[in-house]
């Protein structure tokens, strides 16, 4: 999944180019937003559920997250780039916070002022083989087959809603497929 697939990038980054400065971080953080998000959605089971203050953390989160952590790592001086691999962004609040019925144009307001990705890569994997490929994981509250279509659906409405560079990937494949999708998208970036 997602997380694989950054552990793949981060190490053929470092191992492409030692001039690379690499933050792997995700969403939510560690910080103490982050922290009651991940509560919230380990002990709540129903996905309407408080959508109003989960999006509020998410929010909070991903502004602290970005001037504690990813802020402070781009600013830093050196003779190569720094590269940040986020597991899950803003996009993740666009489709689940729409799919939990906050309009997408309110979403999208408060988070336009976070800073974009270079690219951001949608890993498309089907409904049912999400669910099976997290069933051994702890149950949180998204993980319902109809929650999960219409997730689908609103995060590959988001490549043609959103001027971002967003490379969907097929990811009902094996992980080193999907990760030489990637590793070409981001070779590309690192190139120029």
């Amino acid at each position: 999944g997602k997380t694989e697939l950054i552990k793949m990038l981060h190490n053929h980054l470092f191992s492409k180019d030692k001039r690379f400065k690499l933050l792997t971080t995700r969403e939510p953080s560690t910080g103490v937003y982050g922290q009651q998000i991940r509560k919230m959605l380990a002990e709540e089971r129903d996905p309407q559920q408080n959508a109003e203050r989960l999006f509020e953390l998410f929010v909070r989160d991903r502004d602290d997250h970005l001037r504690r952590t990813i802020g402070p790592f781009l600013s830093e001086e050196g003779d190569g780039c720094n590269i940040v691999l986020c597991d899950r962004y803003y996009y993740s609040t666009l489709a689940f916070q729409q799919t939990q019925g906050i309009p997408f144009a309110r979403i999208l307001e408060m988070n336009k002022g976070f800073r974009k990705p270079d690219v951001a890569i949608l890993l498309d994997v089907k409904p049912e083989t999400a669910l099976k490929r997290i069933s051994g994981r702890l149950k949180e509250k998204f993980e319902n087959l109809d929650f999960m279509r219409q997730l689908r659906s609103n995060f590959l409405a988001l490549k043609d809603r959103l001027e971002d560079n967003i490379l969907v990937i097929d990811a009902n494949r094996k992980p080193q497929s999907v990760f030489e999708d990637a590793k070409k998208a981001v070779d590309r970036l690192v190139s120029q």
